[in-house]
């Protein structure tokens, strides 16, 4: 599997703190012991991946959790209002504890309390009247639930209250405005339609106010196309009647906003007000920017100050935005101070009166070149902004190098752009509009091909960001000629799409590129030449657009990347993509087809020339279906109990806790997971069932074997932002220090610590994800999981990785998390993942499937308190994961999966009750062409296996043997086999478990599974 996505570079992101419990927490522990050979490994790369927009999936009754019940009354104190005579501050005793079971997430404990003091708040259902908006922690450990409250599906208007948690999860004070139950309304279909509302709104508001006619750029500067209106239920004042209600909003001016409640009735105006805050918004200015020339600025106002944050833009959003931190739809700049890493203070590039210093030459340059890369997308290519969706764009200039100097380079991150403020080969960056363009196009790679970030795709992806970069700053051909300095680079540029070779005469010259096929650089630099061969695809379209066009070239670019390229297209599906998207916009006759083919044909990229790419379907095991899981019955006797995939024929197989789930072989012989006491356990799974501990140190948190078998990884419970790799054949380990990796290649901080495992299918990459905790504007820490691919093998040379990291998703969403990844069995480019939404709702867990090649990702099943942990089926047509029952029961549930692989068919359904960690595996042998072919030795066979007391060894030619534990600790060396005599060892003495056998004569090698019963 080709596990690298999308990342780049010229020459870390943000989210909300989860709150649920998405992963267990981690504690410091004692350090890994190091009994052998031991390589630390600090890699370096990058990548990202995006999801589509998330799309509901209805949750089945069947597995969806009620609100648990309960009646007892734990009121102490309630201070009530009064004029409504409600409690707006309700204390309890905290001595009384709920019949029903203890909730295991904030909000079931908040509807738990609410259900308990319902009569005192004088609300009938609290669990179908109040709706959670959003839950948080803080310094003191306590917890804060804040709530809506609904009837009948409507909102009640401006009811919301806080249900507060001490920090061991109890509930016990209540904070806030509502009102009772609003029983009398038992009808609640408006008698008067939405538009007759706005209308008598609008009548009374013009005895109030002027009401202007907005202009098209008004509106869209607004995000206003006419009066909104929505059904509400609506008090006049705290002690009124109910009524229902159209809450009707408009926008009689650029500045004023009116909020009105129509009678839905009887049309009665009950109420209405004016709601904008008319001192802030939208402002202009002017400022020299890094190259001496006076720009023009939009800048926002905010509580008095004056920030660099464009407002202005149609995608902007202030009823969503959190200003000044965190703007939706904006265009942001904000400063890092020259810092760097953990000691980075950010902070925003501010002003009291809207004019700009000479200091903040890098912040104007930036924020000027974001908005001509917004306009350039939005207007060229009808795109709102890099994803597509309006989302926001951050630059963050004065960016240090992780040593504290100048950085020269700039770089996406899959959040936002930083600038450094050069060092030897650089000035400033932000100074040049072919780099902000350059980066920015980077984020628009991410969310479409998503090319990946390795040879002939990586090279692709450098050149769409040099081609969109150079087609902002269209005066000319060349990259960087604005910020280099010819000290490094003679020729003036970093690079030239007009001539690649950029005065140069091979690679010993910097900033020379190969122009055609015939200088193409094969070699495992630069992740396979991404920005050397980059070069060849630009002069190609330098040829193509001085044929036809810059106007017409960049369409027909564009439209190639985001309809037909994919994650590993090559050169190739450049020019047949490059073809097609010609004679889609302009016809198969065309001056611009001709064109393309004779631009390829020039730089030598013809049909047959890409290296092909690696297979995406395994061969499927032939072998018989089972499932492991883990049994949560407290009343009965076992934890790991094997079955069937009806959930039938159940077998014990052992009784030790566990904190993991398991990671069991390809061949389905072995499970290795980490037990209660954080020592890592194996699994004995054929033939006689066995349990040995692997690793005796009580410091594991989760624990993979490789699928051949071959390599175990282990993360311990300490925040060492490590990942353990051992050899198990050649007795070593490796220790792999976890980073946040950027478009230049660079490392940034950030990664606390990893926890769920997975192998692929070619024993070089592992995946996992981590807890990440970065810094937003302000300087505060927001924190997230993520999934990262981590190189950790060598097929090739047979040797340890160079630790290499591409993300799955480098840019998500704020308050999105994912974790707990998984591949299919057969197919390479598919897997599945947990993802947990913070943003409200109440079934924020989401088990998501995704196709790596197509950038698809898809909701399989959604649940309110769980993570799914999921695990696919022998022929990929099924799905394990964790669920909950209505009775609060945790389950192994079971979907079926459309032909996609990566979407639900049917409706999911119980198969292993009071259970969890479900892992689908098949007991028998297929090729994985996971590495690199050696001699085997000739005739080698040890027999009897299983066995109990003693193994002998055969073979045609002289050899040694060494026999090893799963961790690559040799137990018994120095074992000699001679020609055409058996020899024994003498096993007796050995734990029960699984082992591993490896001779060798120095030219040829053969490794054993040993079973010792």
């Amino acid at each position: 599997m080709a596990v690298v996505a999308a990342t780049c570079t010229l020459g870390a992101a943000q989210a909300q703190t989860p709150t649920k419990a998405f992963k267990s927490a981690k504690r410091d522990a004692a350090p890994v012991e190091r009994p052998h050979a031991q390589i630390v490994i600090d890699g370096s790369a990058a990548a990202a991946r995006t999801p589509q927009a998330l799309p509901v999936t209805p949750h089945l009754q069947t597995l969806a959790r009620p609100v648990a019940t309960g009646t007892s009354s734990r009121v102490v104190q309630a201070t009530r209002a009064q004029d409504s005579g409600l409690p707006v501050m309700l204390k309890a005793n905290t001595k009384t504890s709920s019949r029903a079971a203890k909730p295991t997430t904030p909000e079931a404990a908040s509807f738990t309390f609410l259900q308990e003091v319902r009569q005192e708040l004088g609300v009938q259902q609290p669990a179908q009247e109040f709706r959670v908006v959003e839950a948080s922690r803080d310094n003191l450990g306590q917890t804060h639930v804040r709530l809506t409250q609904t009837w009948k599906g409507l909102p009640v208007y401006g009811s919301e209250i806080v249900v507060h948690l001490d920090a061991q999860g109890q509930a016990n004070l209540l904070s806030g405005r509502y009102f009772r139950s609003p029983s009398q309304l038992t009808n609640t279909t408006p008698a008067l339609p939405a538009a007759t509302a706005a209308s008598q709104a609008e009548t009374q508001l013009r005895t109030k106010t002027k009401v202007q006619t907005l202009s098209a750029d008004a509106k869209r500067l607004l995000h206003y196309a006419g009066p909104s209106s929505e059904l509400v239920i609506f008090h006049a004042t705290p002690g009124s009647a109910p009524v229902l209600a159209w809450h009707v909003t408009t926008r009689p001016s650029l500045v004023q906003r009116w909020e009105s409640f129509v009678d839905a009735r009887t049309g009665a105006v009950l109420q209405q007000y004016e709601s904008s805050c008319t001192t802030d918004g939208p402002r202009t200015a002017t400022g020299v920017d890094l190259n001496g020339k006076t720009q023009s600025l939009h800048t926002y106002e905010y509580s008095s100050k004056f920030y660099l944050l464009d407002g202005s833009q149609a995608m902007f959003n202030l009823g969503q935005s959190k200003l000044p931190d965190e703007p939706v739809g904006g265009l942001l700049t904000i400063d890092a101070n020259n810092t760097y890493g953990d000691k980075a203070v950010i902070t925003h590039v501010n002003s009291a009166n809207n004019t700009w210093a000479a200091g903040q030459k890098s912040a104007i340059s930036a924020h000027y070149n974001a908005g001509i890369a917004y306009s350039y997308y939005r207007n060229t290519h009808s795109r709102n902004s890099l994803d597509g969706q309006g989302g926001t764009m951050i630059s963050m200039v004065r960016v240090a190098d992780d040593d504290g100097t100048g950085l020269d380079n700039a770089y996406w991150n899959g959040r936002f752009i930083s600038y450094g403020e050069g060092n030897v080969g650089f000035s400033p960056l932000a100074g040049g509009l072919d780099v902000a363009g350059h980066e920015m196009t980077h984020g628009v790679v991410e969310k479409t091909a998503n090319l990946e970030y390795k040879g002939q795709s990586g090279a692709l992806n450098e050149s769409f960001a040099d081609v969109f970069g150079a087609m902002m700053d269209r005066d000319d051909w060349n990259i960087g000629e604005d910020v280099v300095k010819r000290s490094s680079f003679p020729s003036g540029t970093l690079r030239s799409l007009s001539d690649p070779h950029n005065g140069g005469g091979s690679l010993n010259d910097r900033g020379f590129q190969p122009r055609t096929m015939s200088e193409l650089y094969t070699g495992s630099q630069d992740n396979g030449g991404v920005h050397i061969n980059s070069g060849i695809p630009n002069w190609a379209f330098y040829k193509f657009a001085t044929a036809i066009g810059k106007e017409h070239a960049e369409q027909v670019w564009y439209r190639t990347l985001t309809t037909y390229l994919t994650r590993s297209s090559q050169f190739l599906d450049l020019r047949l993509g490059v073809i097609q998207a010609a004679t889609d916009l302009y016809g198969a006759s065309s001056t611009e087809v001709n064109a393309a083919r004779a631009a390829f044909d020039a730089v030598g990229i013809l049909n047959g020339t890409s290296q092909p790419t690696p297979g995406h379907n395994l061969p499927i095991n032939p072998g018989q279906d089972y499932i492991l899981s883990y049994d949560t019955d407290a009343s009965t006797q076992g934890t790991w109990f094997i079955s069937n995939t009806e959930a039938s024929n159940f077998s014990r197989l052992s009784n030790t806790e566990a904190i993991s789930k398991p990671s069991i072989t390809d061949q389905g012989n072995v499970a290795v997971f980490v037990d209660a006491t954080h020592r890592i356990r194996a699994l004995q799974l054929s033939n006689s069932p066995t349990e040995s501990i692997v690793q005796n140190q009580p410091i594991w948190s989760n624990a993979v074997i490789s699928k051949d078998g071959s390599k175990l990884a282990a993360v311990t419970m300490a925040k060492d932002t490590s990942i353990y790799v051992f050899n198990l054949k050649t007795n070593q380990m490796a220790r792999y220090k976890l980073y946040l990796p950027t478009t230049a290649g660079g490392r940034a901080t950030g990664v606390m610590y990893a926890d769920a495992l997975e192998w692929d299918y070619s024993g070089e990459y592992l995946i996992y994800d981590s807890f990440n905790a970065i810094r937003n504007a302000q300087g505060t820490a927001l924190s997230y999981w993520d999934i990262g691919f981590l190189r950790v093998w060598n097929n090739a040379q047979n040797t340890w990785g160079d630790g290499r990291i591409e993300k799955l998703v480098q840019n998500l969403p704020d308050g999105i998390s994912i974790g707990n990844p998984v591949l299919a069995k057969n197919s390479r480019n598919i897997m599945a993942f947990d993802l947990l939404d913070e943003n409200g709702g109440a079934y924020p867990f989401y088990v998501m499937a995704a196709n790596l090649e197509t950038n698809d990702i898809k909701p399989i099943y959604e649940e309110s308190e769980v993570a799914g942990t999921p695990s696919f089926s022998k022929n990929d047509d099924k799905m394990l994961f964790t669920a909950l029952t209505m009775d609060g029961d945790t389950v192994v549930a079971v979907t079926s999966l459309q032909t996609s692989k990566i979407e639900p068919s049917g409706n999911p359904a119980v198969l292993i009750s009071e259970a969890k960690w479900g892992v689908w595996f098949t007991q028998g042998q297929r090729v994985l062409a996971t590495a690199p072919k050696t001699l085997e030795l000739a005739g080698f066979a040890a027999y009897p296996n299983p066995t109990r007391n003693e193994l002998h060894l055969e073979a045609d030619l002289a050899a040694e043997a060494t026999l090893y534990d799963l961790m690559g600790r040799p137990i018994r060396t120095g074992l000699k086999i001679t020609p055409g005599q058996r020899s024994t060892i003498d096993i007796s003495t050995l734990a029960s478990g699984t082992y591993l056998l490896r001779a060798t004569n120095g030219q040829r090698t053969a490794t054993r599974q040993i079973i010792k019963e």
